[in-house]
């Protein structure tokens, strides 16, 4: 089966510093992927060389197995963990100035909007939203036009519990449309019960890439995502001659 996304012994090295070694990485289209890791795992670096932020050292990035480029990037949509807005433009306004660069109707932005649940706050100015609004705002904008790929840095930061089972369904409607989603989070109970396929990265490797049921059963006695993610954390910090 041919795979929607590949990252091919991706490799980033920032001065002596390296960012990412030698990653490679499938994604089938309908996925939803979660990709784990601390601070400072690469998980950052890996969304950057995706979106054109940044350029791999080494390795190429495939879309339906050709080399991805730029007018590929127009059909995705990304929020960040910190989420870069006019601060002193209303919620309406920075969603309809993002919107038009995309080339989406103002339609499309309301209808957005709404489905995140800003509709009451649209006349509001940015400066003013909370941490969790701001992260809403976000993913209506990345969300307008139906991208084909949903990249999304931490979405769950600074939700409620029913703002984060609305933002849940909303990811669930995406993949069900035909959607694959990136989804970078330390919420590992957030992502458990949407989440397909897990990759774990640490140190800039990529040390665990499989089905979240494959790793339910591999690690059956460890119950939640949280705990399978740590006993791989642990695995990959013992030395080689210590693991069975």
């Amino acid at each position: 089966m041919t795979s929607y996304l590949e990252f091919r012994a991706l490799t980033k090295h920032y001065g002596s510093t390296t960012a990412l070694r030698e990653v490679t990485l499938a994604v089938d289209e309908g996925q939803i992927l979660a990709l784990l890791g601390p601070n400072g795992a690469g998980k950052s670096t890996l969304f950057g060389c995706l979106l054109g932020f940044t350029h791999p050292t080494k390795g190429e990035i495939l879309l339906r197995e050709r080399l991805l480029a730029d007018t590929d990037r127009l059909a995705f949509g990304y929020t960040a963990e910190r989420v870069s807005l006019y601060p002193e433009r209303t919620v309406a306004d920075n969603a309809a100035f993002f919107a038009e660069l995309k080339g989406v109707s103002h339609h499309e932005v309301d209808r957005q909007i709404v489905r995140v649940g800003l509709k009451g706050v649209q006349d509001r100015r940015v400066r003013q939203l909370s941490k969790g609004m701001l992260q809403r705002l976000g993913l209506a904008i990345a969300l307008c036009g139906e991208p084909q790929l949903l990249v999304l840095d931490e979405p769950f930061n600074g939700l409620d519990p029913a703002l984060l089972e609305r933002l849940q369904s909303i990811l669930c409607e995406e993949r069900d449309r035909g959607a694959t989603l990136l989804i970078s989070t330390h919420t590992m109970s957030a992502i458990e019960s949407i989440a397909s396929h897990v990759a774990v990265l640490l140190q800039g490797r990529l040390v665990a890439n499989s089905t979240l049921d494959s790793l339910r059963a591999e690690y059956s006695d460890a119950g939640s995502l949280e705990s399978i993610y740590h006993r791989i954390a642990c695995r990959e910090e013992q030395p080689a001659e210590a693991i069975t």
